[in-house]
């Protein structure tokens, strides 16, 4: 038998990416990179991964005849030159390096939250989302905003912020002078006078792509302006007009 090393480099590449994805899953963290839309389709790219992996390990150690026989070359290489075998030429080397690169600042770097710098950076939406819905998502619309107005309290939540917040600013008049409760960060650094942003970031797709979108605060709290971090609040919509 012979010990096939670029195959098992691919073997190991593979499991890796399945267990990474696996683990953002368990952790949770896979929310802070993509929508939570797609979710699904993360779990299905780590099932596929794992699938590839058991196809890879067989071809990680090869038998004589395979190592000497032209006929069980395939497509993907040549594999009966046991010079080949051990060794790993520089090119895939490089090729290697940079699918690996992903998966060790995976594993190694902690992720990081976006923050008051990025928001600056990217600029807010304070307009509602204009993205044209499926018809099932008008009618979970309709569902949130039937909810919102029949609820003595609105709550912004994880699970809820984007929508929640993209009723109140379409129908703002709707939701004056009602109880709201809702955590984020606070940004302060965008010349609003009186008041303050209280948002968070979204992700449309990846976390490329995120934007912040929030409530405008109208407080005398200084001390409130000066939080470095995320806050609960609570309070009462009001509406102005200028």
């Amino acid at each position: 038998m012979y010990f096939h090393s670029q195959q098992a480099v691919k073997a190991i590449i593979l499991l890796l990416f399945s267990g990474y994805i696996f683990m953002l899953h368990h952790t949770g963290e896979i929310s802070r990179f993509i929508n939570p839309q797609y979710t699904a389709f993360s779990q299905v790219a780590s099932i596929i991964f794992l699938f590839l992996f058991f196809i890879q390990v067989p071809r990680i150690c090869i038998s004589k005849e395979q190592a000497e026989d032209h006929d069980y070359c395939t497509i993907l290489g040549c594999s009966h030159d046991k010079e080949k075998i051990r060794q790993l030429p520089f090119k895939s080397i490089v090729i290697y390096a940079i699918i690996v690169l992903p998966l060790v600042t995976g594993f190694i770097l902690p992720s990081k939250e976006l923050g008051v710098a990025e928001a600056v950076k990217r600029g807010v939406c304070y307009a509602p989302n204009q993205t044209h819905y499926h018809s099932e998502d008008i009618i979970n619309s309709n569902e949130a905003l039937t909810e919102m107005l029949e609820s003595p309290v609105i709550v912004l939540e994880h699970s809820n912020f984007a929508k929640y917040v993209n009723h109140i600013l379409t129908y703002p008049e709707l939701f004056y002078d009602k109880p709201i409760e809702l955590d984020g960060f606070i940004l302060d650094e965008l010349n609003l006078n009186d008041h303050v942003l209280l948002g968070r970031f979204l992700v449309t797709h990846c976390v490329a792509d995120a934007h912040v979108t929030g409530l405008l605060l109208s407080t005398d709290d200084d001390h409130l302006r000066k939080v470095n971090g995320w806050v609960k609040v609570w309070g009462i919509i009001a509406v102005e007009k200028k």
